[in-house]
């Protein structure tokens, strides 16, 4: 008789959570979704970008060989492919083609200041390359390059 006396006082003096903490949790879950909704879309157009970078071995295989593949051509590939996947923030001057006699190397790094709230930024930074001589370790940059 006596435990189960002792076990409901238990149970009246737990009463949850204050509402100070409540605040907090939400606040922190307000914060955390803020970020997830402006800084998200960033990190799905460069997922798009690296899907892009991953797929220029079939515009090799369509040209038959690596020596063929221009400027122009590499352009084209990207540009349609960002019209596609709707990658509308990227410009001409964040890609950057290089082209040898035996491969080439394709750079697309750029960064994105976004608003957070009031005079609070957030920087993000990428950094996608494709290298033909290795497409298969598309597509981040090698430290020495």
């Amino acid at each position: 008789m006596t435990f189960k006396m002792k076990s409901m006082n238990c149970l009246r003096s737990q009463r949850g959570l204050s509402s100070i903490a409540w605040l907090a949790i939400i606040s922190a879950a307000g914060f955390i979704g803020l970020c997830a909704f402006k800084v998200g879309p960033q990190y799905f157009d460069n997922m798009y970008i690296t899907s892009t970078l991953k797929d220029l071995p079939e515009l090799i295989r369509d040209e038959g060989d690596v020596s063929k593949v221009s400027k122009d051509d590499i352009s084209s590939f990207i540009s349609n492919r960002f019209t596609i996947n709707n990658i509308r923030n990227i410009s001409k001057k964040e890609i950057d083609i290089k082209i040898s006699k035996d491969k080439f190397i394709v750079d697309i790094n750029y960064e994105r200041r976004i608003p957070l709230f009031y005079n609070v930024d957030v920087v993000v930074a990428f950094k996608n390359q494709f290298d033909s001589s290795r497409p298969t370790e598309c597509c981040t940059p090698l430290d020495d390059e």
